[in-house]
């Protein structure tokens, strides 16, 4: 497989629209919003292209066959060891059946959510104590979770000139925040978590509003997309505005 020139990137662009799942991700890597790699099987004649975006994610775009699945497969096991970060295949079920023989592969599902704007909720209530509020390199600095910026971005500058973020600051404390996890040029998927001591207090979905209210802004589209199993963000998502459109297989390494 061949590693493409980040300079040809743009020549991508139109390999990751054909993605049918989470397109917003390789879309941020071929238009220059994030980081990521590609690959193809060949340069003169690309029929298969690879998308890894700086989260781990990756997607598969073109006419993929066995040869390649099994190149995709060496990254996803890494026996090597030189994976510089984690790597989750989206797949559909005619790639998932390659991968279901595998036995070092891990197969679950992730769901996708397109908004409606006429369920959303345009105001949320906060306590007295508590204020929402962009987020800022000093308040980046405060998020620790597991969902957080430094989860999709590859640094803070980064994140701050080309993302965006808003958090729930209570004292000294920021307990809860969303935040752009990808971004392309029409869309832009929201990441949200809410420290453990502050959940089950609505902080999730203000700040969550304030995340769709700026992408509306910008002209684009807000995306959502969460494990099958985490039923905490997909009554979020639906709380939002949101409601499910589809669902991918998500291939993975047991050891990941």
């Amino acid at each position: 497989m061949i590693k493409i020139d980040l300079k040809n990137y743009c020549d991508y662009i139109c390999y990751a629209e054909n993605c049918r799942y989470g397109k917003v991700y390789p879309l941020s890597i071929a238009e220059g919003y994030q980081q990521g790699d590609i690959y193809v099987n060949s340069i003169s004649s690309t029929k298969n292209v690879l998308f890894w975006h700086f989260s781990g994610f990756a997607f598969i775009s073109g006419e993929y066959n066995t040869s390649f699945l099994e190149s995709v497969y060496d990254f996803i096991s890494d026996k090597n060891g030189t994976n510089p970060r984690r790597f989750i295949l989206f797949a559909d079920e005619q790639i998932m059946s390659f991968f279901e023989a595998k036995e070092d592969i891990d197969i679950e599902r992730r769901f996708f959510f397109g908004f409606e704007d006429k369920t959303f909720n345009k105001s949320v209530a906060l306590p007295s104590d508590c204020e929402l509020k962009p987020v800022d390199k000093n308040l980046l600095s405060k998020i620790k979770g597991r969902i957080t910026p430094c989860f999709s971005w590859d640094n803070a500058d980064e994140f701050l000139s080309k993302g965006k973020g808003y958090c729930v600051v209570c004292g000294e404390e920021v307990t809860a925040w969303a935040f752009s996890s990808a971004v392309s040029s029409n869309e832009i998927d929201i990441g949200v978590e809410t420290a453990e001591k502050y959940q089950h207090k609505g902080f999730a979905l203000a700040v969550s509003t304030a995340m769709i209210q700026y992408i509306l802004a910008q002209k684009k589209a807000p995306v959502w997309a969460c494990h099958s199993k985490n039923l905490a963000s997909a009554k979020l998502a639906k709380r939002s505005g949101f409601h499910k459109i589809s669902e991918c297989y998500v291939i993975k390494s047991k050891d990941t």
